[in-house]
């Protein structure tokens, strides 16, 4: 009897390593274990957006050196040559900044003032001022996307969002995915 107990239990035990052993299922897509290149910008352009709200310019920055920490994927500076697409935006409900507008183009000296030029099409020339106005949600957001054939971004893939989901030093949305790439596709 006892040995039929030990036999059961040694069976009952092996079963449970089987089922521990086998690879879990995931909902992320095989492009994260495949991607070699990232490239990270906000929803409202790249860093280099002279209209860019500070804090997603920041934010641009902290994950770009996550990435370069993690050393999975290679940053790259053009999203056309990335397999995976990072979107930032820092939780705001609202923002607005101003834009400064100079138009420094020549005017012809034989045409007439009081003609149209006509390669102009309506617009004018001067200087003015501008504003730029977005509402979005208060809570950070991290968005993941890939690059379709004809140049536009798919997906996304994966997305979240969080209270200071973006902030340093930990930056939780970050390290989530991270987390989630590591364990689903482990190097």
């Amino acid at each position: 009897m006892k040995r039929h107990l030990v036999l059961f239990l040694a069976g009952l035990v092996s079963l449970v390593i089987i089922a521990e052993a086998k690879p879990q299922k995931t909902d992320l897509p095989a492009v994260f274990k495949n991607a070699q290149f990232a490239y990270v910008e906000a929803y409202a352009g790249d860093a280099l957006n002279p209209n860019l709200v500070p804090d997603d310019r920041e934010a641009i920055y902290k994950v770009e050196q996550g990435l370069k920490d993690w050393k999975r994927y290679t940053v790259v500076d053009e999203r056309d040559r990335a397999d995976l697409v990072f979107q930032v935006r820092k939780g705001r409900i609202a923002s607005v900044t101003a834009r400064a507008v100079v138009d420094i183009r020549s005017q012809p000296h034989d045409r007439n003032p009081s003609q149209p030029d006509p390669t102009r099409s309506g617009a004018s020339t001067g200087t003015g001022v501008g504003v730029n106005a977005e509402a979005g949600p208060p809570d950070d957001l991290l968005s993941i996307y890939i690059i379709s054939p004809s140049g536009a971004l798919d997906g996304p893939i994966w997305s979240q969002s969080l209270k200071g989901g973006l902030d340093a030093p930990a930056l939780p949305l970050f390290a989530r995915i991270k987390h989630e790439v590591e364990t689903a596709y482990p190097k």
